[in-house]
């Protein structure tokens, strides 16, 4: 909801929760007000260039560069066979091809993620969101403290040794915890050195087939599958059709 907006939202009986930074709508009152601040579900987002079927979010202990302060950080894992889209110098017709990657991966550096992906690890960590970077002139989705705001490099998490997300030692995650991504995760953005020891991670592997595999597109677009309360939200107001 745009931050102008607050004042109309709360005159129609919405509160603010402080500890997620958040708008909410108490149980029992009509939704139908509060129609357009409901997050829409993508149509489809082009560029996307990772998609994997099988993806973690990973929570970590972390301690804030600017006010040292300790705080939660989150990455996405892919699990072996995640794959990537790429367009070779060589190649003849100049459209690209997915391949296979190998071997756990995070995802970092991520352009542009799907509402229904994103919305997954920010329930993990609320401080997960978009940020601008003056380095590269750039906006890119990014882990906040929880103390003083500052995002947190992702040079820092992802790609430097000793950092939450390239532990020093080979099954070194203490306070980690992984959380099984609902869906088949999609996004743009690169990807880290692979992680030998992944299944180490508490939560990794658990529960991995109590659902059905889902399909990928064979193009780079994204089709967000969504939380169900938000499928079931879009019924009540008649955004989306009865299944």
């Amino acid at each position: 909801m745009p931050y102008a907006e607050r004042n109309q939202a709360e005159a129609l009986g919405a509160r603010w929760e402080p500890s997620r930074r958040c708008w909410y709508v108490p149980d029992g009152m009509d939704l139908l007000p509060f129609r357009r601040w409901f997050p829409e579900q993508d149509p489809g987002v082009p560029g996307l260039n990772l998609r994997s079927l099988e993806t973690y979010v990973v929570t970590a202990p972390h301690r804030c560069w600017r006010c040292e302060k300790d705080t939660v950080v989150a990455g996405f894992l892919m699990a072996p066979g995640f794959e990537d889209f790429s367009v070779w110098e060589d190649d003849p017709d100049g459209q690209g091809h997915w391949g296979g990657g190998e071997g756990w991966r995070f995802a970092f550096h991520i352009d542009t993620l799907p509402s229904s992906i994103a919305a997954q690890a920010i329930m993990r960590t609320p401080r997960y969101r978009r940020a601008f970077s003056q380095a590269t002139r750039s906006a890119y989705w990014a882990n906040h403290c929880s103390e003083c705001e500052a995002p947190q490099s992702d040079l820092q998490l992802f790609e430097k040794p000793g950092g939450p997300f390239v532990p020093r030692d080979g099954d070194d995650w203490p306070g980690h915890r992984a959380f099984r991504v609902k869906g088949a995760f999609e996004a743009a953005g690169s990807f880290g050195r692979s992680v030998v020891d992944a299944t180490a991670i508490p939560g990794v592997r658990a529960g991995s087939n109590s659902g059905p595999p889902v399909a990928i597109a064979s193009r780079p677009t994204a089709r967000p599958t969504g939380f169900s309360i938000l499928r079931t939200v879009r019924r009540w107001l008649g955004l989306a059709p009865q299944t």
